[in-house]
């Protein structure tokens, strides 16, 4: 029903103003029904507040840590992003959600089955709507999203929202390949998940997802001692081919599920590939874009590299390798079923409310 109105009063608002296109500003009337729903919400007091460390941005780039006192649990949390929409209604606070960016979605991977039915009911906001001005008129309370929102276009920096008195949760693990060399593991992953239960007073919640998650890549990791491990590449084929060593989320996953992911360069040329002769190519793809491996399962030069030899190149999904938070049990599950087809068959979502 909430987007039934949303739609209504777009069309009302095209008919006074002549047009509204995605590039425009959000009106402070666009969300009337979500902020007048949430405003009459009591807020809840966080006794003792809640301080947690978590990462300072400016115009994307990673300028030091950013800790933040919380006194109350968020109650108008802005969301951009797959994985963090998928974690904030994990964590059972998908009512304190004002607005939702459908940001790194995929078609065939898209947000779980578990979380429909809060998901379908959230308003929603298209990426080119979201800047500074825009998203002050929501009078949001905490906004969670990535590293690269945090630019000159889009959001500034993190103090500047911080300096008003809103909370930012940056997710790791969601800079440019090329950018930080701090390393990305999945335990950053499985702390951030800790903090935002503590912040959203979801404690049991929260830890629930983090010793599942945990327990799978035991799981997998115990089942493959003593047996060889195949060496896996993780590529983004970008306007450079793009590789996730074992520095990032990606790459350290693989890495505690028993393969072994060398610490590359960033950018990754065909003659470094040839050198690594991984025996496993995961290739991020956008919506199931066969011809993403085609291209490297065709390349002359790859011919006698053993991944295209015995054709062991697979598509993954751009939401587990990038900031997968409550993902990432999802992530070694699909990981571990190509990897390892003979000894495992996950399913494709856990259900974290079950």
């Amino acid at each position: 029903m909430k987007n039934v109105y949303i739609f209504l009063l777009l069309g009302v608002l095209a008919v006074f103003s002549g047009c509204i296109n995605e590039s425009s500003p959000i009106s402070r009337d666009y969300f009337k029904e979500a902020s007048i729903s949430q405003l009459a919400t009591n807020r809840e007091t966080l006794d003792p507040p809640v301080t947690i460390s978590n990462i300072a941005v400016e115009n994307y780039f990673r300028i030091g840590t950013n800790e933040q006192t919380f006194i109350n649990v968020p109650n108008r949390i802005f969301v951009i992003g797959a994985s963090q929409i998928d974690t904030v209604l994990d964590l059972n606070m998908g009512q304190a959600i004002i607005a939702a960016v459908k940001y790194e979605d995929s078609k065939e991977y898209p947000i779980k089955a578990s979380n429909q039915n809060v998901y379908k009911n959230l308003s929603f906001v298209s990426r080119s709507q979201i800047n500074i001005e825009s998203l002050l008129t929501l009078q949001p309370d905490l906004i969670i999203g990535e590293e690269s929102w945090y630019s000159k276009n889009k959001l500034g920096s993190t103090a500047y929202w911080n300096e008003k008195g809103i909370h930012t949760m940056v997710t790791p693990g969601t800079t440019h390949p090329m950018k930080v060399a701090d390393d990305e593991t999945v335990e950053d992953q499985m702390e951030y998940i800790l903090n935002l239960g503590r912040v959203f007073n979801q404690e049991q919640q929260a830890k629930y997802i983090v010793d599942a998650t945990e327990g799978r890549i035991k799981e997998i990791a115990y089942a493959r001692v003593g047996k060889k491990k195949p060496k896996v590449l993780i590529l983004d084929l970008l306007s450079a081919t793009v590789s996730y060593g074992s520095n990032k989320v990606a790459g350290d996953l693989v890495n505690r599920i028993g393969g072994e992911v060398p610490h590359t360069t960033a950018p990754i040329s065909d003659e470094l590939l040839m050198r690594e002769n991984p025996d496993i190519v995961f290739v991020v793809t956008y919506d199931s874009d066969t011809e993403l491996l085609d291209s490297l399962l065709t390349k002359p030069q790859f011919q006698a590299l053993n991944f295209v030899k015995y054709n062991r190149v697979y598509a993954i999904p751009l939401k587990y390798v990038y900031g997968p938070l409550s993902r990432t049990i999802d992530a070694a599950g699909y990981m571990a079923n190509y990897m390892y087809p003979d000894e495992f068959n996950f399913e494709k979502e856990y259900d974290f409310h079950k």
